[in-house]
Formats: structure tokens, C-alpha cells, sequence
């Protein structure tokens, strides 16, 4: 890669972090609410990653995937937070659980088309955070729903009748915001 495809002192590259920061908050905020569902250090971890990925622009290379950069940062500073929580009792997830839905989370959000991502993100968002959590121990995780429900102390049925209406309201929400983004466009 060539030296002008990096962030650099007095160009306009500035300018071009700030555009695809402030395109990507939602999917950061996203990110960071999924991951940690119910906290109230959500807004001061995203501002954490704002500020650290100001800091390490000249990291980023213009051209690739800003959103998995931005991301990563992100993870890392999600496992700080979570690890502040955790010392407060306030988190549901084991380390190594919570490493492995924010690495899934990453991949994932790299991988789907970006209005799509960003849908689902904001659809998850809306969740409430238990059930946010639910789901996110369920598909990231590959938990099945007899582990779950041991750890809810709740009926396995009962479990499959939560990821159920869980489900049905995630995709609702999904395609009425498809449906609303296509009757913009």
C-alpha cells in the first residue's frame, strides 16, 4: 500500500475519518450496546472508542474496511468496560463468553451488507436487554436452550417460547425498516 493511502498530518484525510466515524456510529453504538447488554457505560464506551480511533488515524489505511477497524478498536475497549462491570457484579457473561461474541459480532458486522447490519443492530437495540442478551447467548455463542435455561432457572420450553417471540420481533423490525428505507430511497 502506498504512503498517501494513509491518514496523514494536514491532508484531507481528517476530514475523511470524521465522515466514515460519524457514518459508523450507529453500528458502534450498536456493537457496543449488544455486547453490553443493560449497562449504563454504553455512551462512555463508545466515546472511549471515538477518541482512541482519533487518536490512531494514522493506523487506518484509506481503502479498507473501516467499519472491522473501528470495530476492533471497539472490542477491545468492550472487554475493558466488561471487565469494570464485572468487578461492580453487573454483567452476565463469563470473559471468555463475551471474547467470543464480540470476535462473532465482529466478523458477522463485517460481512453482511451494511444496510442490513445497521438494521439489525438498531432492531437489536430496541430489545430489551434480557432479551438482547438471550439472543446473543443463543446465536453467538451457540449456547443450546437446556444451558439456558439452567442458567435462567426457567423451563426449557418456556426458553423456546422467549427466543421464538424474540425472533418474530427482530424480524418485524427488520423488514418495516427495509420496507421504510426502500419508501425513502
Amino acid at each position: 500500500m502506498e504512503e498517501s493511502d494513509n491518514l496523514e498530518e494536514g491532508d484531507n484525510s481528517d476530514e475523511t475519518l470524521v465522515q466514515l466515524v460519524a457514518t459508523h456510529q450507529s453500528a458502534l453504538r450498536g456493537f457496543v450496546m449488544a455486547m453490553m447488554p443493560g449497562s449504563a457505560d454504553v455512551d462512555d464506551v463508545v466515546q472511549e472508542v471515538n477518541a482512541l480511533v482519533w487518536r490512531k488515524r494514522r493506523e487506518f489505511e484509506i481503502g479498507t474496511n473501516f467499519n472491522a477497524w473501528m470495530l476492533t478498536v471497539a472490542k477491545f475497549h468492550v472487554l475493558n468496560a466488561w471487565r469494570r462491570q464485572r468487578n461492580r457484579r453487573e454483567s452476565a457473561f463469563p470473559e471468555d463468553v463475551l471474547a467470543k461474541l464480540v470476535d462473532q459480532a465482529i466478523e458477522s458486522s463485517t460481512a453482511a451488507p451494511p444496510s442490513r447490519h445497521k438494521i439489525l443492530w438498531e432492531c437489536l437495540e430496541r430489545l430489551r436487554p434480557t432479551d438482547r442478551a438471550l439472543i446473543l447467548r443463543r446465536y453467538f455463542d451457540d449456547s443450546s436452550i437446556k444451558q439456558l435455561a439452567a442458567e435462567a432457572g426457567r423451563g426449557v420450553d418456556s426458553v423456546k417460547m422467549s427466543l421464538y417471540r424474540i425472533r418474530n420481533v427482530l424480524a418485524t423490525c427488520v423488514r418495516r425498516r427495509i420496507l421504510q428505507q426502500r419508501s425513502l430511497s
